[in-house]
């Protein structure tokens, strides 16, 4: 009766190793989430485990690839002004990016990290500091959801915005200073309920 105690001890704590070690965290993407969090100053952001699929506000997949980054209501704020898109550039398998409800004063005009999301389907950037333009096109065809609210965004929403967003069923730009007339390519069929 020990013995089958003890195997089922040892079964139980050598399954828990090899499932960590499925979903640790991959490499790569650890280092950038790691330059990230040096752009960002937040007196709430504790990242300091090894493994990056445990840190507040990341979610990985069986693989190890990130694919949510949520923090919302941190305090974030970004060292130097500029948007910390190559960090995020390398998040390659990122669907859900939300960032909103904090202190991030930043351009977006130079953001090309949007167009190496392939897979991101939400997008949540409101409420915080952001000024510039919108870059000229969404990241993906994968794209459901963006919110943009609540910012200092200007200037014209390029037609070609919306060229892939097949998927896009919320769009929300309120409160900023955009001009010029809506593109109508947001009208899509697959997307009648914007």
């Amino acid at each position: 009766m020990a013995n089958a105690f003890l195997f089922f001890l040892l079964l139980i704590f050598s399954s828990n190793i090899i499932f960590e070690n499925i979903r640790a965290c991959n490499q790569s993407e650890h280092s950038s989430l790691l330059f990230l969090a040096l752009t960002l100053s937040s007196s709430q952001l504790n990242w300091t485990s090894a493994d990056c699929c445990n840190w507040e506000g990341i979610t990985c997949n069986r693989d190890g690839w990130v694919t949510h980054l949520q923090l919302p209501s941190k305090g974030l704020k970004i060292k130097g002004g500029i948007f910390p898109s190559s960090s995020l550039a390398n998040l390659t398998h990122l669907t859900h990016l939300n960032l909103s409800h904090n202190a991030l004063s930043a351009s977006l005009d130079q953001t090309e990290f949007f167009l190496s999301l392939n897979y991101l389907e939400i997008l949540d950037l409101s409420y915080n500091l952001l000024f510039g333009v919108l870059p000229s096109s969404l990241p993906s065809s994968h794209i459901r959801m963006v919110d943009l609210s609540s910012n200092r965004l200007h200037g014209a929403v390029s037609s070609s915005f919306f060229q892939e967003a097949w998927n896009l069923t919320s769009f929300n730009v309120s409160n900023n200073t955009f001009s010029g007339p809506i593109p109508s390519s947001i009208c899509r069929p697959s997307s009648s309920s914007l």
